[in-house]
């Protein structure tokens, strides 16, 4: 007898969890975690190869080992925190510019570029430009740097500051020149380094 009811007693306690089991809480609600838009990116890509568009035709060729998207943040932006290659393509989608970095921000609304860490130019003339940050103004085509640049171009070498140029690096203005040498000699100080005159070169 005292086994049946311990048994109808386990059966009771088993049904009053299913039941509790079963019951909602109206007290408890979901709490969702919310992520800030400006620090966690809506969407990570990895080992991207992609092409961008301009005004309807194909421009941009962009290759990253990580790019992330922040369509969500106040400005939407992209970041390459592990570096891109950015090709420049003309109507034939031949590369007539490449620019490589260590990294690189894009801002969306503004259509710029901001490029950090061995920032390297190169075009169909084999004309080189280094320096370790440089933005790129898509909108007006425009290139320029307020760092130390570092310019190959017809045979010899131009350092210094305050740099800008067109997209394909065709023509440039130094605002201050620190150094002229021909590519194969050594290294010279031009002869008005730190005060020079700005210099234009198509």
């Amino acid at each position: 007898m005292k086994g049946l009811l311990h048994i109808a007693l386990l059966i009771v306690a088993l049904m009053s969890l299913t039941s509790l089991a079963g019951c909602k809480d109206e007290g408890t609600n979901v709490v969702s975690h919310p992520t800030d838009p400006e620090l966690v990116p809506t969407m990570t890509t990895a080992d991207v190869q992609t092409i961008i568009s301009d005004s309807g035709h194909t421009r941009y060729r962009i290759a990253a080992k990580q790019w992330n998207m922040f369509e969500e943040a106040k400005t939407p932006h992209w970041t390459f925190p592990q570096g891109v290659t950015c090709e420049e393509l003309d109507n034939n989608y031949n590369t007539v510019t490449t620019i490589r970095c260590d990294s690189a921000y894009f801002d969306k609304v503004k259509n710029l570029w901001t490029l950090t860490g061995n920032v390297r130019m190169t075009n169909v003339s084999n004309d080189l430009v280094l320096t370790d940050q440089l933005i790129w103004d898509q909108q007006l085509h425009r290139l320029y740097s307020d760092a130390f640049i570092h310019i190959e171009k017809q045979g010899r070498v131009i350092e210094g500051y305050g740099y800008e140029s067109n997209e394909r690096l065709t023509t440039y203005q130094l605002r201050q020149v620190e150094a002229i040498f021909p590519i194969d000699e050594r290294r010279m100080p031009h002869p008005n380094s730190g005060n020079a005159a700005p210099m234009t070169v198509e």
